[in-house]
């Protein structure tokens, strides 16, 4: 018998959602990936990296994509974006 102090495992916790910051450092990543990691602007379509990120949640990636333009990491086109392309800034960025 567990101790009561003591947290079980739970199969669950292996699936917990990412954290934002994580969430928009793996979209910065799968842009450079989907677009073979040519110099910017490679402009690639939002679909394709939503497939490299295995999510169907449209608004989480219509929210990172807002915050990496405003923060200079990616320029898109479109609103909501159809395509994307990350900056130099946002490869410096990913280099940190």
């Amino acid at each position: 018998m567990a101790d009561r102090g003591t947290p079980r495992y739970d199969p669950d916790m292996s699936n917990q959602a990412i954290s934002p910051v994580q969430f928009l450092i793996s979209l910065l990543r799968a842009v450079r990936e989907v677009t073979g990691q040519r110099p910017p602007p490679a402009w690639t379509h939002v679909s394709k990296v939503q497939s490299k990120l295995a999510t169907d949640n449209v608004d989480a990636i219509d929210a990172a994509i807002r915050l990496a333009v405003k923060k200079g990491w990616l320029r898109a086109d479109g609103d909501p974006a159809s395509s994307i392309t990350i900056t130099v800034e946002g490869v410096k960025f990913l280099q940190t």
